[in-house]
């Protein structure tokens, strides 16, 4: 367009430079029927320019800056944002308000699963082949920047609090739908005061504040406890070569409540730990510390009927009541683990320890099996396509020790009076899929006498998308 307008410019000039020369003397033929042309070709000009500029003023174009976000071209911040607002509104009406904040979640997986037992026994149970999957969804909403509502839903029952699987069985009939989450969290600002980073209070049903400081030996990773907690994170010191935090956490949680003449059960549990991130001249990242101890006190859980059919490897054999035989659970927990960056990739250490301080079974039910410990390993870290993690682990679990309602369900046939071993890898398929295979390898504790004495072999592959 330029070039077109420089080059009829030039024409008008030359021309109209011309009429000047021939003025005083007899002008050449067809010369006048030109200079009509090149005036039509001048109003076509003027006209063009006028339109161009015109296009220029109304236009309200957009394009994406270096950072990727969007911003006006021709119009101001204000103007554009009022009519983006405007345009919005009218497509989506009031939508937009419960959109604004609103963070969806959700992952499905696909779990092949075998079984295999090696004790002998003509009772025994059979190797089995299985296949599962696990659903879960939800929303996350803020409301203010002090305060969230969550809301999730998955498959899973009723009947067993450390697992959202289905089993693909049972003639095609259909899946049931179960609430895995309905909390708000209370994060205030008045609370950050000196060494306090944050103090987040939650009520409902949420996920286990108690996880950070403690293993599967204690909480199985699909447990969701009920009630309310309060956890305060701390920021003691901020170095060159250390920074050191810390957090603080307070649960209170209903168990079970019916009114019956053994009272309400309830879980009343505490946490402190210690974060420690530092420099060494072995690696180029800093190494992660962090050190806890937890004490968790179940109030009347193992009175007849609170603990329901969730024995789970605590004994309840002794004939005498048909209250579990450790009559009490009042359990403290020491945990550690250190996280190093050799080649650049994380390697994590673990060590978990826990001791029931009441337990009172009689010898003939695995009386003075109180004690619990697990140890375990991890390299990598499976968070966006192509990365890798493998692992693995062992844990001693007396009968006695823990409560066996809440552990890992999949260890062995899962919960207390269990030792053993696994192993597990995972790769990142996309950014979005993870393929993972996991192997135990566990044998009852008091086999021979209140167990039959086998080693229970589980074996799991899994497919996991995110989105």
């Amino acid at each position: 367009m330029k070039m077109k307008l420089f080059i009829a410019g030039m024409l008008v000039f030359v021309f109209g430079t011309s009429s000047t020369v021939f003025a005083g003397g007899a002008e050449p033929a067809g010369f006048e029927a030109m200079q009509k042309q090149l005036q039509e070709l001048k109003s076509i000009i003027e006209l063009q320019n006028k339109k161009i500029g015109q296009l220029e003023k109304k236009q309200n174009a957009i394009r994406i800056n270096g950072a990727g976000g969007i911003e006006a071209v021709g119009i101001s911040d204000e103007e554009f944002k009022e009519k983006f607002d405007q345009n919005l509104k009218g497509k989506i009406g009031k939508s937009d308000k419960w959109l604004k904040d609103l963070n969806f979640k959700a992952d499905y997986r696909l779990r092949y699963e075998a079984f295999d037992f090696t004790s002998g026994s003509p009772a025994e149970s059979n190797a089995r082949n299985r296949f599962r999957m696990r659903l879960r969804y939800g929303w996350e909403k803020k409301f203010s920047p002090d305060m969230k509502v969550g809301f999730f839903l998955s498959s899973g029952g009723t009947t067993d609090p450390t697992s959202t699987n289905a089993t693909l069985d049972t003639n095609f009939t259909f899946k049931s739908t179960v609430i895995e989450r309905a909390y708000v969290l209370y994060t205030p600002g008045w609370a950050e005061k000196g060494v306090i980073d944050k103090l987040t209070i939650g009520a409902g049903k949420f996920k286990n504040p108690f996880e950070k400081g403690s293993s599967k030996m204690i909480w199985d990773r699909d447990v969701r406890p009920e009630g309310a907690y309060q956890k305060f994170d701390f920021d003691f010191y901020d170095g060159d070569n250390v920074d050191l935090g810390g957090w603080l956490t307070f649960g209170q949680f209903v168990l079970d409540e019916d009114g019956s003449s053994q009272g309400d059960a309830e879980l009343y549990a505490f946490q402190a730990g210690v974060n420690t991130v530092f420099y060494t001249p072995f690696f180029e990242r800093p190494a992660d510390l962090n050190l806890s101890t937890s004490w968790y006190n179940y109030n009347d859980y193992a009175e007849a009927g609170n603990f329901g059919t969730l024995a789970r490897g605590n004994p309840n054999i002794d004939g005498v009541a048909a209250s579990l035989d450790a009559n009490d659970f009042s359990v403290i927990e020491g945990y550690a683990d250190l996280t190093v960056y050799p080649y650049g990739k994380p390697l994590k250490f673990y060590f978990d320890f826990a001791h029931n301080l009441v337990e009172n079974a009689p010898d003939s039910s695995a009386g003075g099996q109180n004690i619990a410990w697990a140890l375990g390993a991890k390299l990598g870290k499976a968070a966006k396509k192509g990365d890798w993690q493998v692992g693995a682990d062992y844990r001693y679990i007396e009968a006695n020790s823990v409560v066996g309602a809440f552990n890992d369900s999949d260890f062995g046939l899962g919960h207390a009076d269990k030792r053993g071993s696994s192993i597990f890898a995972k790769y990142k398929l996309t950014d979005d899929l993870t393929l993972a295979g996991t192997a135990f390898f566990v044998n009852n504790i008091t086999a021979g006498t209140l167990l039959r004495d086998e080693e229970q072999r589980r074996f799991q592959l899994d497919l996991v998308w995110k989105f």
